[in-house]
C-alpha cells in the first residue's frame, strides 16, 4: 500500500508541476487526488472568480472541468505516450445547475471510456457545501504521431 500511495503523491506532484505558471495555475487549480482514470481538482475561490452577479463565472467552472478531465486522460498515459500522441479537447460539454457562490468549487473526473483516438470523461463539481452545481462530458482526441525534428516527410 505504501508503494501505491508513493506512486499517487508522484502523480500529483507532477500534475502541480505541470499546472505551476500556466493558465490553470493563473485560475488557481490544485490536484487533491489522481489514481488511474479519476482525478480531483479543486478551486478556492477569490474575487476574481466571480462575475457582475457575484457569482463564480462559468468560465472558472468550464476550466476546471477540463483541467480535471486533461488530468484524468493523462493518468492513464504514460510521459512518452503523451509526448508521441499528443491529446487535446475536442468537445466539452458543461450543464450548469446552479449558480455558486462560497469558498471553493470541487470537480471530479472519471474516464468513461478510453479508445485508441478517443477518451471520453464525465465530470462532477460540487461546491463547498458539497451540492451538485454543474456536470461536464469532455472528449479528447488522441493526436497522431509528431514528426521528430529533422526527421523527413513521408
Amino acid at each position: 500500500m505504501a508503494h501505491r500511495s508513493r506512486m499517487h503523491e508522484e502523480m500529483i506532484a507532477h500534475e502541480r508541476e505541470l499546472y505551476s505558471g500556466r493558465f490553470w495555475g493563473l485560475v488557481g487549480i490544485d490536484t487533491l487526488e489522481m489514481e488511474p482514470g479519476r482525478v480531483v481538482n479543486r478551486v478556492r475561490l477569490r474575487a476574481d472568480h466571480l462575475n457582475y452577479n457575484d457569482v463564480v463565472h462559468g468560465g472558472v467552472i468550464s476550466t476546471l472541468i477540463d483541467s480535471a478531465a486533461g488530468g484524468a486522460v493523462r493518468s492513464l498515459r504514460s510521459s512518452a505516450e503523451i509526448a508521441a500522441h499528443p491529446h487535446a479537447t475536442s468537445d466539452l460539454h458543461v450543464v450548469f445547475l446552479s449558480p455558486v457562490t462560497g469558498s471553493e468549487v470541487t470537480a471530479v473526473a472519471s474516464v468513461v471510456r478510453a479508445g485508441r483516438t478517443a477518451v471520453f470523461v464525465e465530470v462532477a463539481v460540487t461546491d463547498d457545501r458539497a451540492r451538485l452545481v454543474a456536470r461536464g462530458m469532455v472528449t479528447f482526441i488522441i493526436g497522431a504521431a509528431r514528426r521528430q525534428p529533422g526527421a523527413a516527410a513521408e
